[in-house]
């Protein structure tokens, strides 16, 4: 039962992105620049991040916890900057729903390739037929949303 509520709540946080997708990519014409667009989301975001921290009473890494940390794990950061701009960048011209479902397939191809090799000390699931059936089928429905 756990598994299905988890599922269901992914679920609702990915129609949130169609959501902050179409916000973004408005504000980015009141704005006048995509890229001021993408630095108020994470302004915003940020000072939300702030509040939750200190409600919840989180503890802060010491300096050398910080430096023990591989370099490439502060990459999340720079990756989702460049994806909200992208966002901002690509709705407008191509639609939420082929901005989204083509980032989605991209991320299925990535997300394979990460679970068959245990990339990042993820748990090794290896690629099976089933799921590149639906990463083909995801990537098919993108040419048939477009049509």
């Amino acid at each position: 039962m756990t598994k299905y509520v988890l599922v269901l709540t992914a679920l609702l946080i990915g129609g949130f992105l169609s959501i902050q997708g179409s916000i973004n990519a408005q504000l980015s014409s009141y704005l006048k620049h995509p890229l001021q667009a993408s630095l108020t989301n994470f302004m915003v975001g940020s000072v939300v991040l702030i509040f939750l921290n200190i409600f919840l009473r989180t503890s802060i890494p010491s300096l050398h916890e910080v430096k023990s940390i591989p370099w490439y794990l502060f990459l999340g950061g720079a990756i989702g900057a460049m994806f909200v701009t992208s966002v901002v960048l690509l709705i407008p011209r191509i639609g939420v729903t082929t901005m989204l479902a083509a980032s989605i397939a991209g991320q299925l191809i990535v997300a394979a390739v990460i679970d068959h090799y245990g990339f990042f000390n993820v748990a090794v699931h290896p690629v099976s037929l089933s799921r590149i059936a639906g990463i083909l089928m995801l990537i098919l429905g993108i040419f048939l949303i477009q049509r």
